[in-house]
């Protein structure tokens, strides 16, 4: 009884240890070796997806074959699995920029990773694109990396650090003041928030000297997949939720220009209609440009495909209703990244 009793408390023991070394980001045996096992089979195309809702039209999709394997580590779960005998590795961000940088760059760590697939739904700022329409951008950006300008300084000001190179006013400006309203009597009128400056991200690339800082705003997919993204554009989307509720137009496949994330989520007309008259962007989200930047500093190619779900608080009668059409947002997304993924070459079939 008493050799039972420690042998049970060894295991315990044991268990409580492994959970630790997982927790402080360790990798444990059984991890690893299914790890090395995953990467004997790669290299995989990776779709990055920020949430469950987004995730499960594609698991139910008949175009994805799940693998036995799936692998569990740092609060993730990577899931194997082929398209159209493309092999493929799924994992869910969660929600914002922190969340998908945190995933990708797990991903790229840990995987033999070719390129990466990201998708999901968006707001649109783009008064020529539809609930529903597909976005797929050339570019993307953070646009909340500020310099926050104190009041009274104006656009001939110098920001601080700007002399050392940390900030700029190359970029442009969010000037508050244009923003104010029931201002009467008043020929002119200025604003306590004075100035935000959009700034470059600082980053450090693997084609770069360690600690050798970068900067860069604006982040070019990869022109291959772009081209790629073309042969989508007539594809046949989903218009209706059901029997009773169909979009007033057809939905489509669209290249645009730009895309922009930030950890908000924007619902306001004035914003929507100033961050595309400044930036011409369309899709605004939470998560795509946290990717790209990975990628971008990993050098892997990537791709964003965004399914528009609401218009960002402006628009037109459809406006405000992500709660409506998320679902029908989600199934376009999908639709266009297995069609995406069809059009890719393919590697050498084999089992994970």
């Amino acid at each position: 009884m008493a050799v039972s009793k420690l042998f049970l408390v060894l295991v315990l023991a044991f268990m409580v240890l492994i959970t630790l070394e997982e927790a402080n980001g360790a990798i444990t045996g059984k991890t690893r070796k299914l790890i090395d096992m995953a990467n004997r089979k790669g290299p995989y195309l990776g779709l990055v997806i920020p949430n469950l809702f987004e995730m499960n039209p594609l698991l139910q999709h008949p175009s994805y074959k799940p693998s036995n394997l799936t692998i569990d580590y740092a609060g993730r779960r990577f899931r194997f699995g082929y398209i159209d005998k493309q092999p493929v590795v799924l994992v869910m961000t969660g929600l914002a920029m922190l969340n998908a940088g945190v995933t990708t760059q797990l991903l790229l760590a840990l995987f033999k990773i070719k390129g990466v697939v990201h998708y999901g739904i968006a707001g649109n700022a783009n008064p020529s694109l539809h609930i529903g329409d597909v976005a797929i951008p050339q570019y993307w950006a953070h646009t909340a990396l500020w310099n926050w300008q104190r009041y009274g300084d104006g656009p001939e000001n110098e920001l601080p650090l700007e002399v050392n190179g940390d900030y700029t006013r190359d970029i442009g400006y969010l000037k508050f003041a244009k923003y104010s309203v029931n201002i009467t009597n008043c020929n002119s009128h200025n604003n306590l928030l004075n100035n935000i400056w959009y700034q470059p991200e600082e980053v450090f690339p693997v084609f770069g000297s360690p600690e050798e800082r970068q900067h860069i705003f604006w982040v070019p997919v990869d022109p291959l997949y772009f081209a790629i993204a073309k042969k989508l554009e007539g594809l046949k989307l989903e218009g209706c939720l059901n029997a009773t509720t169909c979009l007033s137009h057809t939905p489509k496949v669209a290249r645009v220009h730009r895309g922009t994330s930030a950890s908000i989520y924007l619902d306001n007309a004035a914003y929507r209609s100033f961050i595309y008259n400044k930036f011409d962007v369309s899709p605004v989200e939470m998560e795509s440009a946290a990717i790209a930047l990975i990628c971008y500093q990993q050098k892997v190619p990537y791709i964003v495909i965004r399914a528009l779900s609401d218009m960002a608080g402006g628009g037109t009668a459809e406006s405000n209703e992500a709660a409506t059409f998320t679902a029908l947002a989600a199934t376009n997304s999908v639709e266009v990244v297995v069609q995406f993924i069809k059009q890719l070459p393919l590697k050498k079939y084999q089992d994970v």
